[in-house]
């Protein structure tokens, strides 16, 4: 598993991959929603992940259109992580056909523009900014920055992003062929990286040999995007609608991306709480006696997170997980709460994980870890099965209010 830490926006956001033990046999069942037909919903699935890239649990997919802009020219790229948690489209070089040719964004000195984003774990992704059309089920986001990874035109380049970490440039590294973050926010840095140069996130190249990168400043124009911000309609934010899961584990669940709050008639929702966040992305959690300010609700993660001494953790190949005593599930409840001093109670369990990664499915709706930080509960996937969640884009109003929101 593993977490994207973006500096200036400081959020926790979370890309997890299941670095757990091998898949081994198992039963359950497939728990589906229907996917209404209107032209602001996309299909999404959690399964087990592209062929020959391990043992993936709780990831949620969806296959994205991009296109050169303005043109028929395009490529559906299938199990594209769908990530809440982060901002803009990434995909890996090894997915992108080299057919298109997407035109790459130069930064202010008319070399190519350079994006990093490192993760907690010390793993990064790094390539060059292009310009691409996205195609969301029906919708359409023109001539938007996204990140190629792991371009080998770059490639040497990358320690200006590394810190000694391990670089994302395969589908088996992540689990995906690409993340497509639809988070609470407009473009993956902001105004802080439209002036400041040591910003963490922007890089160029030093000189027209292209040998060494140096930190730059990007306009908002040039920064990595959230696709769902640029759409000409259902812009101020998306809903994920995903059914409960009713076993222990199974192997699929399909549900529905719904763009847009209060736009049409299948996003119309009375929910129970809509918490805002603060400026950064965050709501607090209060759990077992515990404030943790820093919490965030996050598809890209594959567990819920959070650190409880009284759970014990596993060892091996399975540590970052919880393994209390087999049959002997934990039932837990926290209270979240918006900075709108919102509160709102919500149960969970946790069951063991080596006894669930046994199962070999996909879909583990009690799986959870301890992550390290002290501020910080992450509501990953499981917070998700059996809810309708709406994640309210910064400064986009709605019916639920001004984003950044969540509202459930």
């Amino acid at each position: 598993m593993y977490f994207s830490d973006f500096l200036i926006r400081a959020v926790l956001m979370g890309l997890a991959a299941a670095l757990v033990a091998a898949c081994g046999g198992g039963g359950g069942t497939s728990a589906t929603s229907s996917v209404p037909l209107e032209n602001n919903v996309m299909a999404i699935t959690v399964d087990s992940g592209p062929a020959n890239t391990g043992y993936n649990v709780n990831r949620l997919y969806a296959s994205v259109r991009i296109c050169v802009p303005g043109t028929i020219t395009c490529q559906t790229i299938d199990h594209v992580l769908v990530d809440t948690g982060s901002t803009g489209l990434r995909l890996l070089s090894t997915a992108v056909s080299p057919a298109l040719s997407l035109s790459r964004v130069t930064g202010g000195t008319g070399f190519p523009l350079l994006n990093c984003a490192q993760f907690v774990d010390n793993s990064f992704a790094w390539g060059p900014v292009a310009t691409a059309d996205i195609v969301l089920g029906g919708k359409t986001a023109a001539s938007v920055p996204i990140q190629i990874i792991g371009d080998p035109a770059f490639n040497s380049l990358a320690a200006a992003c590394s810190s000694g970490g391990t670089a994302i440039t395969t589908a088996a590294t992540l689990g995906a062929n690409g993340i497509v973050g639809l988070g609470l926010f407009k473009e993956d840095c902001g105004s802080g990286c439209a002036v400041i140069p040591a910003n963490g996130f922007y890089y160029t190249c030093a000189d027209f040999t292209c040998t060494t990168a140096v930190a730059t400043t990007a306009s908002i124009s040039k920064q990595v995007a959230n696709p769902v911000s640029l759409f000409a309609t259902d812009n101020n934010g998306v809903l994920i609608d995903l059914p409960a899961v009713g076993t222990i584990s199974a192997p699929s669940l399909s549900g529905s991306l719904i763009f847009g709050m209060g736009t049409q008639a299948n996003n119309q929702l009375v929910p129970s709480a809509v918490l805002t966040t603060n400026a950064s992305g965050y709501v607090t959690t209060l759990l077992a006696g515990q404030t943790l300010s820093n919490s965030f609700i996050d598809t890209g993660s594959n567990g819920l997170f959070f650190d409880l001494a009284s759970i014990p953790v596993c060892e091996g190949a399975s540590i970052g997980f919880y393994c209390p005593p087999p049959a002997s599930r934990v039932d837990l409840s926290a209270t979240l709460v918006g900075t709108n001093a919102v509160a709102v109670l919500v149960s969970f369990a946790v069951d063991n994980a080596l006894s669930l990664f046994a199962t070999g499915q996909p879909v583990l709706p009690t799986l959870a870890g301890d992550i390290g930080y002290p501020q910080i509960f992450d509501w990953g996937l499981p917070f998700f099965y059996g809810r309708r969640v709406f994640i309210g884009i910064e400064g986009q109003p709605s019916s639920l209010g001004t984003g950044p929101l969540y509202a459930f």
